[in-house]
């Protein structure tokens, strides 16, 4: 049973819900709900299951709330929405103290949009919120775990990438990991073989560019599964999968 602190403020706007173990010290998951920028919430079946397994395994999770643009203007709120995931981490720092978590110790697991804001939070580094000018501390997280996230704009789907050229290119982890190259950790990638919705070369490309630098890279493509299932969850066919150990294996070894 985990302790559960539930819609903490961490700035004007936004919240997140805590999800801590009996144990003080552990380290810290920071779990990023999807929805295409447009909807999601951090207490979805994919965030509760994921601080279930997380707690259950030793390891402390925040689920984060984030700026949503109206269905019509998906990238209408960027780059707020990337800077509340910066918010949040600050004020997770600021209370490893207070709620007895190793912030030094931190993993990020996200979700579809919550996976490419994690990627672009990490790859970006400092570089991306200079070019904003929004000034703040940038963290490094050891590990990320992301299930089918967008990861190049320019090359996706019409009706899911921006009119914008250079909107799609400051959106795209792939523009950062190719421009900055200075920061990329272990990577645990989950996508399903039917996802209609992120194409699988997205996944492919993720998977290149780390492979072309020698770079920790762990894929998993779920058959028969298309977009938005949770880490243990039922497809149209009635096959279940249960991710739960692969995602607890991955963040014991990274994040020890």
């Amino acid at each position: 049973m985990s302790r559960q602190f539930p819609n903490l403020k961490y700035n004007e706007n936004q919240t997140l819900d805590l999800y801590l173990t009996e144990r003080t010290g552990q380290p810290l998951v920071v779990c990023i709900h999807g929805g295409g920028f447009i909807s999601g919430d951090k207490a979805d079946k994919r965030c509760r299951q994921s601080a279930e397994l997380l707690t259950a395994n030793g390891l402390n999770c925040a689920s984060l709330a984030y700026s949503l643009a109206p269905a019509d203007k998906r990238f209408s709120k960027w780059p707020r929405n990337l800077f509340d995931i910066a918010d949040a981490m600050v004020w997770l720092q600021n209370h490893a103290s207070q709620y007895q978590y190793d912030f030094g110790r931190l993993g990020m697991l996200g979700f579809s949009a919550g996976c490419c804001l994690s990627n672009l939070y990490i790859l970006g580094g400092s570089q991306i919120f200079d070019g904003f000018s929004y000034n703040t501390p940038v963290f490094k997280p050891l590990a990320l775990a992301g299930f089918y996230g967008p990861y190049d704009f320019p090359s996706r789907q019409a009706e899911r990438r921006s009119g914008d050229d250079k909107l799609n290119l400051e959106h795209s982890p792939s523009y950062w990991f190719k421009k900055n190259g200075q920061y990329a950790p272990p990577v645990l990638h989950i996508h399903g073989n039917r996802d209609t919705v992120v194409y699988l070369d997205q996944h492919e490309r993720f998977q290149s560019d780390y492979h072309s630098r020698n770079l920790s890279f762990k894929a998993i493509i779920v058959d028969g599964f298309g977009h938005s299932f949770a880490p243990r969850d039922t497809n149209e066919s009635g096959h279940n999968i249960d991710l739960s150990q692969e995602i607890a294996d991955f963040f014991s070894l990274h994040l020890a």
